[in-house]
């Protein structure tokens, strides 16, 4: 091994910074075209390049030569870039399988018929007191009675009654609902 090589394996392993940024200025570009005969993305290859410099420098001190520290990079650069493409067509497969079951008529169908639904009960939520409103806008976004009577500044069994009362006129006037959700189905 080259002296130079030497001191600066030293100089690495002690953790001189200013040798770590001449080290990554004469190596950077190198290991990202190596990242790019895997990935299209010169960008990603940037990113998985400087995820494996800090993975270095958190393990320096087990590298004894320049050779083991050159074969470290190219050895999880590969696996880096593998584990991505790996991830990649997983997604892609989700993708796929998401795509065909949102081209579904089935899809369509559930949609526009929740879609409708939770407008028809927000139309009939506006019509309620102010704070039977509130309370019920609240409890879509399934926030718990301690919650809202937190968020309001009123007590829980505050909350348990504004429930009930906008429950009952809701049921009452969306009656019809159940009918036509039967016809659909």
């Amino acid at each position: 091994m080259k002296k130079h090589d030497q001191l600066l394996v030293e100089e690495l392993k002690n953790g001189k910074e200013k040798t770590l940024k001449s080290f990554y200025e004469e190596y950077f570009a190198l290991f990202v075209s190596f990242a790019n005969n895997l990935l299209p993305s010169e960008e990603e290859c940037k990113d998985v390049v400087h995820d494996v410099f800090l993975k270095y420098w958190n393990t320096r001190n087990d590298f004894d030569n320049l050779i083991a520290i050159r074969a470290f990079f190219y050895k999880s650069i590969r696996n880096t870039c593998l584990n991505l493409i790996r991830h990649q067509q997983v997604q892609n497969k989700y993708l796929a399988e998401n795509l065909q079951y949102l081209e579904s008529e089935s899809f369509i169908h559930e949609t526009v018929v929740k879609e409708e639904i939770f407008h028809v009960i927000h139309q009939e939520i506006s019509h309620l007191t102010e704070m039977e409103q509130k309370v019920l806008l609240l409890t879509l976004e399934e926030k718990s009675n301690e919650e809202i009577a937190q968020e309001l500044g009123i007590a829980v069994s505050t909350v348990k009654s504004h429930k009930a009362k906008g429950y009952a006129v809701l049921r009452e006037k969306l009656q019809y609902l159940k009918i036509l959700l039967l016809l659909l189905s």
